[in-house]
């Protein structure tokens, strides 16, 4: 997941330490990946400026004479927006001032010269689509104390900063956040972080409406009142949402909820209070709903809070259009929960849209973010003089994951002895410790908001992570004797007998799973899948060829060879065969040839509903059911094509060079009378046990009335053909 960070913003929370562009490598150390670091703005130069006087330009339509007063004098500027207003501080760009590398000048425009330009939120480098204001419009501001004449625009709308894109990592939602992130850089720093000042004892502003929660199917679900009684959101905050990529409605009630999930990482709900009742719980959904932005949407099983009978929202997805807070709303309720993650993932599904509250809430979280979160909400509201009501329903205090402090097997990773660890990580254990983690001699607690810590090797890779990865010296593997890996040719065998390879899905829908020759007991169902379509895996390869042939036969590809090597339930992985244009003899034969074993049983298939009774066979090799031949069951799939799945064991060792004896090989041709009808299979088996042979192949036959002579040649080592020979001619 994504995360858009102000290198401005950042730094506040180390108020000791002033960051650079280097903090790019410390974010990656941690365990991060920086996407990139790209300076805000190209501007330079521009000042504040108060509005004198405002009329036409009697020469032009379009332009408007506006005089100004700077810090340095009077000027006359010219524009073409329409909101220039008297007594209002406006940012303008003077003569040598700069946006990228154009340099502005004086310029006679319609008979005046104008000494400057308005600038508006695009010209700093705010998206105008992200801020709710006219993009045509210039930037005019009240005047107060902290936009006098001699402020620095530059520092006031935040511009000399750097926007870093992050990558967090997947297994942490905690650190989708401010909060998590500042602590670590200020922990890999060893400087003091400073968080907001959050208050034991606020002042109660209103009593709560609210007097029931049942969490339900919540972990946590907690709620703040407020009155809303300053509509508009400050200045600053609307550019941070916009320096972050979220856009700022001017909404108080609605822009905190942003501001809380980006500071805390906690996904947050606002609602009108006269729209929800007096009881909140959560639980499954099905139904139609009328989500924000005026669309209705059917869901099923979607996890929803409730008050009553009435749905109030998707539960840390999306609002709901009659529930929501806006401008005219006297009284807000806060909502933040914790849930569970793959209820979330799958109501983000049903309404098909994935914010960023709801891809944090896909993910693992602990209750203490909701505690987090909270706790800004109630400081936000005090520092913005919303009054506020007590924090409802908060859960209780996380407790401390607590581990064995296994020093043999942190000095085992990380290459060191024993008794230089305490010197060694002696700065590493301080900054744990101020990331919150408590080391005692034998054992250490994690913090309390993460939930990807589960095992010792993960308290180890804590440790690298501030150690740093680059101390670890590198050392060259150790070189293993010589080996000769075994080439598999089973998909060029398969070609050469005729058959053409398909590529299907390893997932398939739970209708499929019925069909299951190798009788595994347990079918295998994904948690989060793509599609109805593809939710399991599949138990047989052969459904997966007969959808193959039943699309190329409806193309009138009617003479079919096919085969595929594919996955079937827990990783086993077996080849199967499909062919409308052989016998069953013949795909036997392809299958005695393919697993070059002769001594294969082929056994009545007869107890499997799905499988033709009549013309199906088990595969049995050293007495182990490895497979089956023949048809599905007409009432289960009407192609017409012999089927065949089998497993073969791959050979993955490993052997060593040897010596081989190169002298050349020797032949000796035996020749046995059969009869008419008879296989030379059981002679060629009664030569392979008396020797060890490199090639035997048929040279001659000759017919009689009452039987036939076969020839054939036999080729091996000097020492073989005479084992042969002492055995068939003597």
């Amino acid at each position: 997941m994504n995360m858009i960070i102000s290198l401005r913003e950042l730094n506040k929370f180390m108020p000791k330490i002033k960051l650079d562009e280097t903090i790019e490598k410390v974010i990656n150390n941690l365990g991060y990946e920086v996407e990139s670091m790209t300076k805000f703005s190209d501007v330079k130069g521009i000042k504040f400026a108060r509005i004198i006087d405002v009329k036409p330009n009697p020469k032009s339509n379009g332009l408007t004479i506006v005089e100004v007063e700077t810090d340095k004098g009077k000027l006359t500027i010219q524009t073409k927006a329409q909101n220039a207003q008297k007594n209002k501080i406006a940012v303008i760009f003077v003569k040598g001032s700069q946006k990228g590398d154009f340099v502005f000048q004086d310029k006679e425009m319609a008979g005046v010269v104008s000494q400057g330009m308005f600038s508006g939120y695009s010209e700093l480098g705010y998206d105008p689509n992200k801020l709710p204001f006219d993009k045509d419009d210039i930037i005019l501001l009240n005047p107060n104390r902290y936009t006098s004449l001699k402020t620095d625009p530059m520092e006031y709308f935040g511009l000399n900063d750097y926007i870093i894109d992050i990558t967090t990592p997947a297994n942490r939602g905690d650190s989708n956040s401010y909060y998590v992130l500042a602590q670590e850089i200020a922990a890999y720093y060893q400087t003091p972080f400073k968080w907001f000042d959050y208050k034991k004892n606020y002042k109660t502003g209103i009593h709560k409406q609210i007097q029931k929660v049942d969490n339900g199917e919540a972990n946590a679900l907690s709620f703040l009142e407020c009155r809303f009684k300053h509509k508009d959101t400050k200045i600053e905050d609307m550019l941070f949402l916009a320096k972050h990529n979220v856009e700022a409605k001017n909404v108080w009630a609605i822009d905190v909820t942003n501001l809380n999930l980006i500071y805390t990482g906690a996904p947050t709900h606002v609602y009108d209070r006269s729209e929800i009742g007096e009881e909140l719980t959560c639980k499954k959904y099905s139904g139609k709903v009328t989500i924000l932005g005026n669309k209705e949407i059917e869901v099923k099983n979607a996890l929803a809070i409730y008050s009553k009978d009435k749905v109030v929202s998707l539960a840390s997805v999306m609002g709901l259009e009659e529930t929501a807070a806006n401008r005219k709303s006297k009284y807000v309720v806060f909502e933040i929960g914790n849930f569970n993650p793959s209820d979330v993932r799958h109501t983000a599904k049903e309404i098909k849209i994935d914010s960023a509250s709801s891809l944090q809430g896909g993910k693992v979280l602990s209750t203490e973010l909701v505690r987090n979160g909270m706790e800004y909400l109630k400081y936000k509201a005090f520092e913005d003089k919303q009054p506020s009501s007590v924090l409802i329903n908060l859960p209780s205090k996380t407790k401390n994951k607590i581990f064995l402090q296994q020093k043999k097997l942190l000095g085992k990773y990380s290459g060191l002895q024993i008794k230089d660890l305490d010197k060694e990580f002696e700065k590493v254990e301080d900054q744990l410790q101020r990331i919150g983690f408590k080391i005692f001699y034998n054992r250490l607690s994690a913090p309390t908001y993460r939930t990807d810590l589960n095992c010792y090797e993960d308290i180890i890779e804590e440790y690298f992570r501030f150690y740093g990865y680059d101390k670890f010296k590198t050392e060259a593997p150790a070189l293993a004797p010589f080996k000769i890996n075994k080439r598999n040719n089973d998909k060029s065998l398969l070609q050469s007998m005729g058959y053409q390879e398909v590529r299907t899905f390893t997932l398939t829908n739970i209708d499929a799973l019925k069909f299951n020759p190798f009788e595994f007991k347990e079918d295998l169902k994904l948690q989060t899948f793509v599609s109805k379509e593809r939710e399991a895996i599949r138990n047989s390869i052969v459904p997966s060829l007969l959808e193959v042939a039943e699309y190329n036969l409806k193309r009138k590809m009617n003479r079919l060879n096919l085969f595929e090597c594919g996955m079937i339930n827990n990783g086993k992985y077996v080849y199967g065969l499909l062919s409308n244009t052989k016998t069953f003899e013949q795909v036997k034969q392809d299958v005695v040839n393919f697993l070059n074993d002769n001594n294969l049983v082929f056994k009545p298939f007869k107890d499997n509903q799905f499988i033709h009774p009549n013309v199906s066979a088990k595969i049995y090799q050293n007495n182990s059911f490895i497979g089956w031949l023949g048809k599905v069951n007409p009432s289960y799939n009407s192609v017409d094509a012999w089927v065949c799945e089998v497993h073969k064991e791959v050979n993955k060792g490993y052997k060593l060079f040897e010596n081989y004896d190169s002298t050349p090989f020797k032949s000796i041709d035996l020749t046995f009378e059969l009869k008419p009808h008879q296989s030379i299979d059981d002679k060629i088996i009664e030569i392979k046990k008396v020797a060890f042979i490199f090639e035997i192949y048929q040279i001659d036959e000759f017919a009689k009335p009452e039987s036939r002579n076969v020839t054939l040649r036999i080729i091996g080592s000097n020492e073989e053909i005479q084992k042969i020979n002492n055995e068939f001619n003597n």
